[in-house]
């Protein structure tokens, strides 16, 4: 049989796929594929409803691979989680590769920050001074994986302290680019490298929504962004497609962001290290070879660029005070809120329209000093990462001062605004905010920036449709626009028979979520659900803090009775995945990455139980405002 047998040849009962013991026919897949075929053989588009078990994987790759395989570098698959990534690498792709008897090139691309540096870690092993003592000891351990060629922080083994991870992983702001004495096995130039020449690339939705965000500002054709030129995008996992475009092709202002970029220009950092402009001081010192250029520079750093830096600081800091202060906000929250506005805060509060006034006229007084020193420095070899880091720090301030008044200006009918208070990571009672500004719209753009300009994409997922109709997604993601003849859709139910093989337990004497007695009590209840599963548990939160909470209190008891008990953290997600699947009496404590893409077959998983259902409620911003447009146009929001 031919490798690029139709899916109704090759999925049927006596296909291709049948030769094989893993393989089991299901009419939904054979569907599925299909339609898939047919999408990426004459363009348009697909939503495909596939229920659990379909086998939807598989389903788009075949005819992916086998339609096609001549063009390198042309597909891309965006999955929400890792955990499908991951799935997709070392099950899917290679399960099809042996059916079809052929190698499959296909290469997994991460965010930048997911890969080491040579140069940042050449760096602390030439100057472990510069960190402390537990951060010398992980170092040793990052060192001997980067010797043994494992860059990508997912194939570690083991987690990085995030403070490490900073200091540690590749970043566009301090690249040395082709200059860089380790350009030939940067981790990063290494595996995008694979990904350009690859038959098929699996990123996650950040990561695409971050390439189409600079696509938009040059060529969609450019081949010098992220990753190279697609005609073919599948979204697996797309009912977030929505809410990740709307992140990263929105406009936002985070307090949080702001002071880590201050304090890496200007403050000591515990006991490592200076700031970058105070430590650049005592490279010109060193330097020394040039004085009147050293001298100039010092003095324009000593009297210019680090005090307009510190007034800059304050002015952000009052900036976020008083926006606070005007909205009666509770800093002293525990968990994530969000707070939407309508109005334009720079007319109703005149301090606060001054204050913008102050912070922009000092961004523009700073970056224009910073540009003078620029000039004088990059004539320079020995200085070259201090001024390619600059120029990054000052478009990163001219962003920040023309955002501003968009972002205070919250009339704009087309967007929506909110604030969002979040406590720091591993510090519950430091709240930061977080200004947003999003279009309520996004289909607009993203048919003119995406759909129209890809000859096939399809969009799947166990939950696309309302009410058994696609047109809300289709109008929230501009489908809509596209010609109806380009247009296909399915909805395919999942093959498992949950009536027979699913037991569903509601507990009706709970406190609500919200009591601060749920944790105790949730901690009294599961205990019992473990021991009449053996183990075999996979117990998902959406709260950070309770999860901590309830793993402290079961765990003792639980671990003296026999039982193994993983925690999200602990180690990468696949890590704790492969271990608690080879583990028996195994428990796993999971948060949002757990949620969803994660495959587990067999009885090693047989207890799911869910604190809480983690359903959008109606107070958030960009809810409520798709609420109103739609009760503006006559529509009901229950049926839309």
């Amino acid at each position: 049989m031919k490798i690029n047998a139709h899916p109704q040849i090759a999925f049927s009962a006596q296909g291709i796929f049948s030769e094989w013991p893993e393989f089991e026919y299901r009419q939904a897949q054979q569907e599925m594929s299909s339609l898939v075929w047919e999408v990426v053989e004459r363009g348009g588009c697909a939503l495909i409803e596939a229920g659990t078990g379909t086998g939807k994987s598989l389903a788009y790759l075949y005819p992916l691979f086998t339609q096609t395989i001549q063009e390198k570098g042309s597909v891309v698959i965006a999955t929400y989680t890792i955990n499908l990534q991951q799935q997709l690498m070392e099950k899917e792709i290679p399960f099809l590769a042996k059916i079809l008897g052929i190698p499959l090139k296909a290469a997994l691309l991460l965010g930048r920050g997911n890969y080491l540096c040579w140069r940042k870690l050449a760096f602390y092993r030439q100057h472990p001074d510069k960190l402390d003592s537990s951060q010398r000891r992980f170092l040793l351990r990052v060192l001997t994986s980067a010797e043994e060629n494992l860059g990508c922080l997912e194939q570690l083994g083991y987690s990085l302290p995030s403070e490490l991870r900073e200091k540690l992983t590749s970043e566009a702001e301090t690249c040395l680019r082709k200059i860089c004495p380790f350009q030939g096995k940067c981790f990063w130039l290494l595996a995008r490298k694979e990904a350009f020449a690859a038959e098929v690339i699996i990123v996650n939705h950040h990561l695409f929504f971050t390439d189409l965000s600079m696509r938009m500002e040059r060529e969609f054709a450019d081949d010098k962004l992220v990753l190279p030129p697609y005609h073919y995008v599948i979204f697996d996992e797309a009912h977030h497609v929505e809410d990740v475009a709307a992140e990263y092709l929105g406009l936002r202002l985070d307090e949080y962001e702001i002071e880590r970029f201050c304090k890496r220009l200007l403050h000591k950092e515990g006991r490592w290290g200076n700031g970058w402009l105070v430590s650049l001081r005592q490279r010109l010192l060193e330097k020394g070879s040039d004085l009147a250029f050293m001298q100039r520079s010092i003095a324009a750093l000593e009297m210019e660029l680090i005090p307009d830096l510190l007034t800059l600081e304050n002015l952000f800091r009052t900036l976020f005070q008083l926006i606070g202060e005007g909205q009666n906000f509770q800093r002293s929250l525990g968990e994530e809120r969000n707070y939407r506005y309508t109005t334009n805060l720079l007319l109703e509060n005149e301090t606060l329209n001054g204050l913008v006034s102050q912070v922009n006229e000092a961004i523009d007084q700073w970056t224009k000093r910073l540009s003078l020193l620029i000039d004088e420095m990059q004539d320079s070899d020995e200085l070259i990462e201090d001024t390619i880091f600059l120029v990054e720090a000052g478009r990163f301030f001219k962003r920040l001062g023309a955002s501003l008044p968009l972002l205070l200006d919250g009339t704009d009918p087309q967007f929506v605004y909110w604030f969002t208070l979040r406590p720091i990571l591993g510090d519950q009672r430091t709240i930061r905010m977080v200004i947003n500004r999003v279009p309520l719209q996004l289909g607009d753009l993203l048919y003119k920036e995406l759909f129209s300009k890809v000859n096939s994409a399809i969009l799947t997922s166990a939950t696309l449709a309302v009410g058994n109709d696609f047109t809300y997604i289709k109008e929230r993601l501009g489908i809509n626009y596209l010609h109806p003849s380009e247009r296909k859709e399915v909805i395919l139910e999942s093959p498992f028979d949950y009536q027979k093989n699913v037991l569903v337990i509601i507990s009706t004497d709970l406190p609500t979520p919200e009591d601060p007695k749920y944790s105790e009590k949730i901690s009294l209840l599961l205990p019992d659900l473990i021991h009449a599963a053996k183990g075999r548990s996979l117990l998902l939160f959406t709260n950070k803090r309770q999860m901590i909470e309830v793993y402290n209190q079961i765990a003792p008891q639980l671990k003296e009775e026999g039982f193994h008990l993983f925690k999200q953290g602990e180690k990468p997600r696949n890590r704790l995945l492969k271990v608690f699947q080879l583990t028996s009496k195994s428990v796993l404590f999971g948060m949002d990455s757990f949620w969803e893409g994660v495959d587990i077959p067999g009885s090693q998983l047989s207890n799911v139980v869910i604190m809480r259902l983690p359903f959008r409620v109606p107070t958030e911003p960009l809810f409520q405002a798709k609420w109103e447009a739609l009760q503006q146009e006559g529509k009901d929001p229950f049926l839309n």
